[in-house]
């Protein structure tokens, strides 16, 4: 695939300079759009001695913002040229950062679309995702959470559906077709897992993975009176060192909706002890969620719930989820939600200090620009 896709994108490329006066009218001038979400919430979790919520506060206030900064122009042979980059203001991790950006090519009827830099790649951007009420909290996927893991589980850390792409936002090359009867495709190419700004990086890494690939395609259509989003997602990348493991994900999502409601879900199927040395056991790490969305004038409500399963040689650990959520639109760009949601860690072992129950409570605001 990897030749394949940089053979596509060396004709787009030839196809760029032989084109005369291929020139655009202005240079790209740069816009600016992001968000502001704050929230505060309480949690009632397990705190006795050992717990996750031992000598844990139970409140906090959270904020997640973003400033993106994009353009783009158009040259005289009609390809669009554009460029995009987010500034992670502040996230959950605390980390203050340049997220993502990259530049891309554009022709959208005739040859599609190539994206090169530091990006998502085809399984993450053309994934679908189940219906969601605050974008902020979503159940699975969720920037803001205020209860403690459990420790020693492995399924601790938060479920991240559609984050887990592992090649994430590694430098890397991405081609898009134009949409042929709602369904596009999409193929990326990554040397190297990680964002990389010159030189040549070693292939040999004990520990790592390499040479990621990832294919997506999504479809938008409809069936009856029902509008329907639906996705599919491969990722995959080869151990570097000798007695290491591979690692390969599939993904599939989709989207219903009619009247008001939406019904949809995702589901991951990934692959621990990718780039492991010494050991030829790999477990399934499954990650999956769903939503019932409602809404009618300025109000949105709605069930999600998710759940990850992670296997080993003692068996299995999971973790559940689920939520109600409520929403209200104040405005264009500025809405005002609150919610409840339950969690339940399960060890397989039965381990107390890796099983855990906490529940949130919290408002949110959420403002873009």
């Amino acid at each position: 695939m990897k030749k394949a896709l940089i053979g596509t994108t060396a004709l787009i490329a030839v196809g760029l300079l032989n084109v005369a006066a291929a020139q655009a009218a202005d240079k790209i001038s740069l816009g600016l759009s992001g968000s502001y979400n704050t929230g505060i919430g309480f949690s009632s979790q397990d705190d006795s001695a050992g717990d996750a919520g031992e000598n844990s506060r139970s409140n906090g206030i959270l904020v997640d913002s973003e400033v993106n900064f994009g353009g783009s122009t158009t040259l005289d042979n009609g390809i669009e040229v554009g460029f995009r980059a987010e500034l992670e203001i502040a996230d959950n991790s605390g980390a203050d950062h340049i997220d993502e950006h990259f530049v891309w090519f554009e022709n959208t009827d005739v040859w599609g679309r190539v994206e090169m830099g530091y990006r998502d790649g085809a399984e993450a951007k053309t994934m679908v995702f189940g219906p969601l009420v605050n974008g902020i909290t979503i159940t699975g996927l969720s920037a803001f959470t205020w209860r403690n893991a459990a420790a020693g589980n492995n399924t601790a850390s938060p479920l991240v559906l559609g984050g887990l792409v592992f090649i994430a936002d590694s430098t890397k090359i991405t081609y898009y077709t134009p949409k042929f009867s709602g369904l596009q495709l999409g193929a990326s190419y990554t040397p190297h897992l990680g964002e990389n700004t010159k030189g040549l990086t070693t292939d040999n890494d004990a520990g790592e993975v390499g040479e990621g690939k990832a294919i997506g395609a999504n479809w938008t259509g409809s069936l009856g009176d029902a509008s329907v989003r639906a996705s599919a997602g491969w990722s995959s990348a080869d151990a570097e060192a000798a007695l290491s493991n591979d690692r390969t994900q599939w993904s599939t999502g989709i989207n219903i909706s009619m009247n008001g409601w939406q019904f949809g879900g995702g589901y991951v199927k990934d692959e621990t002890q990718g780039g492991a040395l010494a050991t030829n056991v790999q477990y399934d790490d499954i990650h999956y969620r769903v939503g019932l969305v409602y809404s009618t004038g300025p109000y949105t409500s709605g069930i999600e719930y998710a759940e990850n399963t992670e296997d080993s040689a003692t068996g299995e650990d999971s973790v559940k989820v689920w939520s109600i959520q409520g929403k209200k639109s104040l405005g264009a760009g500025v809405s005002v939600g609150a919610g409840v949601r339950q969690w339940s860690w399960e060890d397989a072992d039965s381990n107390a200090a890796s099983e855990h129950d906490a529940t949130e409570y919290f408002f949110v605001t959420a403002v873009s620009f």
